[in-house]
């Protein structure tokens, strides 16, 4: 009697107990973890100000004149009468440059082509190397290794010097104009002054990383008791590729791009600092360290702002991405 009383409580305990599923479980461990939330908020509020810093999504489908709404100035905006003001100098509270241009708007203009950087490279990244990934993990051993050894060449490129070479060839090409497809690009590009070859540099080499992650995964994964299942019921190839294994392989791979994306922050910080990333005067957080560190004992705010812009939005995205691997842990799944 007292074993069947028992086992009643329990039962009754298992009714009132929520049933979550995987991903209900991983965004309750998440938000209990206090560095990735605050790193998560800062960067929707980094997301936030890169939209709203000035009314560009109005404005430019109506075809009218871009105006800054966050930002207290436009960033190209000259006042050759308050050159390398301090911060809070009336009107600049993060102080001016050298040529009189608000160092806080510059700033935050600087946010939308790091946010841009990082989003679109990673994406890029995602896309190609779980492409790739699943691909050489699911065929044969064979097709496996023919496309193993090619993301083993690719290795062999210093990716850091490929992608400064791309640039200088891109910049090369921009200033020649070029003619066909060549002028095409170009013409974009300057349209997201100097951000799209950036972005075709970053995602040329960047996805070998994700596909070594992804094909690993994949291996794990088709061994296991449900896709020998799914394989014995008649289900097809894509259908086990699609409903089952990506899904599984699915929150490794986003948590190891997240990590990863402070480094395409950093790199394209670094292609402008050294003249190769975006055209001027578009702000960069590493064009305006570039132009203002030489003055850095009499003017520090000019470089040291971009400065700290750049170290806390990489310390917000390993944050998150220390957060979400912990709350994507199947080891810790129910707690």
């Amino acid at each position: 009697m007292a074993a069947d009383k028992q086992a009643q409580e329990i039962a009754s305990l298992e009714e009132i107990r929520p049933h979550r599923g995987p991903w209900a479980d991983a965004w309750r461990r998440l938000l209990r973890n206090k560095a990735a939330v605050i790193g998560g908020t800062f960067i929707l509020l980094l997301i936030l100000s890169a939209i709203f810093v000035d009314n560009w999504v109005i404005a430019k489908p109506l075809g009218k004149e871009v105006e800054p709404l966050l930002a207290p100035y436009h960033f190209a905006k000259v006042n050759f009468k308050m050159r390398d003001k301090p911060p809070l100098t009336p009107g600049y509270l993060l102080g001016s440059d050298y040529l009189g241009r608000d160092v806080l708007s510059r700033t935050l203009y600087g946010t939308r082509v790091s946010l841009a950087v990082a989003f679109v490279a990673a994406l890029v990244s995602l896309v190609i190397g779980i492409s790739y990934g699943l691909v050489s993990g699911y065929s044969s051993s064979r097709v496996d290794n023919l496309m193993m050894r090619f993301v083993d060449f690719l290795y062999g490129f210093p990716v850091l010097i490929f992608i400064i070479l791309m640039q200088v060839y891109f910049k090369a090409v921009s200033r020649r104009g070029g003619s066909g497809l060549a002028s095409v690009f170009v013409s974009i590009d300057k349209a997201l002054g100097g951000m799209f070859f950036i972005f075709v540099a970053l995602g040329l080499l960047n996805w070998i990383g994700m596909a070594r992650i992804a094909r690993g995964q994949t291996l794990a994964q088709k061994e296991k008791e449900f896709v020998e299942a799914a394989r014995a019921v008649g289900a097809g190839h894509l259908r086990i590729i699609f409903r089952h294994i990506l899904p599984n392989i699915l929150g490794p791979c986003v948590v190891a791009e997240t990590l990863a994306i402070p480094g395409y922050i950093f790199t394209e910080a670094f292609l402008s600092f050294i003249g190769l990333g975006v055209n001027p005067p578009t702000p960069s957080w590493g064009l305006m360290i570039s132009e203002t560190y030489q003055a850095l004992r009499t003017s520090w705010w000019q470089s040291m702002v971009p400065g700290a812009a750049l170290t806390l939005t990489t310390l917000a995205f390993n944050f998150l991405g220390d957060g979400l691997r912990d709350a994507l842990d199947p080891r810790l799944r129910g707690t």
